[in-house]
């Protein structure tokens, strides 16, 4: 049986952690999207330094999921016949 040992770099779709640029094109969208996203508390980041910014694929699934519930309520309210 071959064991590799080897370290290669993860993929982003396999990291835990994304940089703004990777969650960016995770939901197809800019930096400076997920950056204003971050600066309104909408995600939450892990910093490790002072510079290094990251987005947990967890929050950014979070995110997209109160996103798009709170698109389909707000659709839903306005429209509709009593």
């Amino acid at each position: 049986m071959v064991v590799n040992n080897t370290t290669e770099p993860k993929q982003a779709s396999e990291r835990a952690y994304l940089s703004l640029r990777e969650a960016a094109q995770e939901i197809c969208a800019t930096r400076r999207f997920i950056e204003k996203r971050i600066e309104d508390g909408e995600i939450t980041v892990f910093r490790p330094s002072r510079r290094l910014v990251r987005v947990s694929r967890i929050e950014l699934n979070r995110w997209i999921e109160s996103y798009s519930h709170g698109r389909k309520q707000a659709q839903g309210q306005g429209g509709g016949t009593a």
